[in-house]
């Protein structure tokens, strides 16, 4: 009987190719000869699932969401009885790069955003990505704020996205070591600390 291949694995292995051709030699490097051989496949098996340099970075690129999300749910899992700050921290700390993924994500992401400012296309996707992303974490500040875990005069739809591009700001500054992992989670936990009441032990 013919082997059989299943094709949506086939294209995350591909993705994850790009991803490590990226990461570790800048987006102009990509092409579907390098990432063949990051893969381990042959330069038609690339061109079967896609034809195009720009097919492969689109679908790369929505990929990365789902990445990011499967990280999320296992850090959420890893959480015994969590607060919403909790919730919001361990969001906020998946988004870093505080780990090899975290950083080849960051990395990734970066190169994407570069190439968005000349590329409609992956400008889309990247809008999109954040818009998600945001009515996510503004939903969460709204039930913080419903629960009574915010500090009084805090305004859930301003600290939301406040939190967020924090976050997106600090991506930078780690991976060229202005700061450490450590140094940037202590910030975030200071913003954190400015918006949420205490909790007692």
């Amino acid at each position: 009987m013919p082997k059989q291949v299943n094709h949506e694995q086939r294209r995350r292995l591909l993705t994850e190719a790009v991803f490590a051709v990226i990461s570790t030699r800048g987006f102009e490097a990509v092409s579907l000869r390098d990432v063949a051989v990051q893969a381990g496949v042959s330069m038609g098996t690339v061109q079967h699932y896609f034809p195009t340099k720009r097919q492969m970075l689109l679908f790369a690129l929505s990929h990365m969401r789902e990445r990011v999300l499967v990280r999320l749910q296992a850090a959420v899992t890893a959480l015994r009885e969590p607060t919403r700050r909790d919730l919001i921290r361990a969001a906020t700390a998946v988004m870093l790069p505080v780990d090899p993924a975290g950083r080849e994500e960051a990395c990734v992401n970066i190169a994407f955003f570069s190439a968005a400012t000349v590329t409609p296309a992956y400008a889309e996707q990247l809008r999109d990505g954040y818009g998600r992303i945001l009515t996510v974490s503004v939903a969460n500040f709204r039930e913080a704020s419903r629960l009574d875990e915010l500090r009084d005069g805090v305004d859930p739809d301003v600290e939301a996205p406040a939190l967020y591009f924090l976050t997106q700001g600090l991506v930078g500054p780690i991976l060229v070591g202005l700061y450490s992992p450590d140094e940037a989670l202590a910030l975030v936990d200071a913003q954190l600390d400015r918006v949420f009441r205490p909790t007692s032990s």
